[in-house]
């Protein structure tokens, strides 16, 4: 079993996913004031950014997917690393990697990650993109964009991660 590295704000997170979502405002949604240019969560009306064709390919796993995409679940521990992505990040197929995906991610986009995701959890937000830094296996921080699509309420329940560099 992988050991899992916990920080206070990791556990802010996870303390936050399981509170029930209410109407009013509250810390884990984004203001209604100012959208964000980098971040954009779309609802249920937006249309899928991958064909059922790639869901077929994911079904079967993805360790050897040509695309780099990264299996998150609801707790943000990776569940699957496509070669691609691990080769992104700077890893080879057998290097081990932290299994929290939120440990990659630069502290100052961790906030807007972690909101986007926890909508996703909790109000079931279907996408969302980011422009963000991950720490490479070098510990070097690399700029990616990456396309988040939830797949909790599908066979798969995760959400999976399109990585794009920039």
């Amino acid at each position: 079993m992988p050991r899992l590295v916990t920080h206070a704000s990791h556990l802010s997170f996870l303390t936050r996913l399981q509170q029930p979502m209410t109407t009013h405002a509250s810390p884990v949604s984004a203001p209604a004031s100012r959208p964000s240019s980098r971040s954009t969560a779309k609802e249920d009306t937006a249309p899928p950014i991958f064909s059922d064709s790639f869901w077929k390919r994911f079904q079967n796993g993805i360790d050897d997917f040509p695309v780099p995409v990264i299996s998150v679940d609801e707790t943000g521990t990776i569940q699957a690393l496509s070669l691609a992505a691990r080769r992104m990040l700077g890893y080879r197929a057998h290097d081990e990697i932290e299994p929290y995906f939120f440990t990659h991610v630069h502290g100052q986009n961790m906030h807007r990650v972690m909101r986007d995701l926890a909508h996703m959890v909790s109000a079931h937000t279907r996408r969302a993109s980011w422009l963000v830094r991950l720490q490479t296996r070098g510990s070097r921080w690399r700029w990616f964009r990456i396309e988040a699509v939830n797949r909790l309420r599908a066979p798969e329940q995760c959400v999976v991660l399109r990585m794009r560099s920039v």
